[in-house]
């Protein structure tokens, strides 16, 4: 039986979690997925996935949200196959920023300019989609470090946007 590997949270700071990968087995392992979630708003799901090679790790991942909940989940890639899945949840530290205050206005039938409020030097994500359920599963998306952003959509349709 191939066990999960140990993934043990080393630091985290507002925008960075370093974690390392073990497995406690003398199995030859030549790696591990690692996939990062967290969640905005409730409607959006996102995952970063990092491909690890090797037997021992310290990972950082950076450029995450201040006052966020993230769970990692990882599984090694060994010479007798993949191991099972091991999870571990963590907050990033700080004060979670101010959501944006987005203004939506049409240009005409196929083009909305989106402008916000909020930070400078930071990447926003703009998600749109034609019903909640959408909007949750598969959005139209893109991102800007701008506070604006024209997005083409489709004429004759009623849009959710989000940032």
């Amino acid at each position: 039986v191939i066990p999960p590997p140990v993934i043990h949270i080393e630091s985290y700071s507002e925008d960075s979690i370093s974690f390392s990968l073990k497995m406690t087995t003398n199995i030859k392992v030549s790696g591990y997925v690692v996939n990062i979630y967290w969640t905005f708003d409730t409607h959006r799901q996102e995952k970063r996935t990092l491909i690890v090679e090797g037997e021992k790790s310290i990972q950082k991942v950076a450029n995450l949200t201040a006052h966020t909940p993230y769970e990692i989940s990882a599984w090694a890639k060994t010479e007798l196959g993949d191991s099972p899945l091991s999870f571990v949840h963590v907050v990033t530290s700080g004060t979670r920023p101010a959501s944006p205050s987005l203004k939506a206005k049409a240009i005409n039938q196929t083009a909305v300019e989106c402008s916000w409020t909020g930070p400078k030097n930071v990447v926003y994500g703009i998600f749109y989609a034609t019903s909640f359920l959408e909007l949750y599963r598969s959005p139209h998306n893109t991102t800007t470090t701008s506070h604006n952003v024209t997005v083409i959509v489709q004429r004759d349709e009623q849009y959710l946007f989000l940032v």
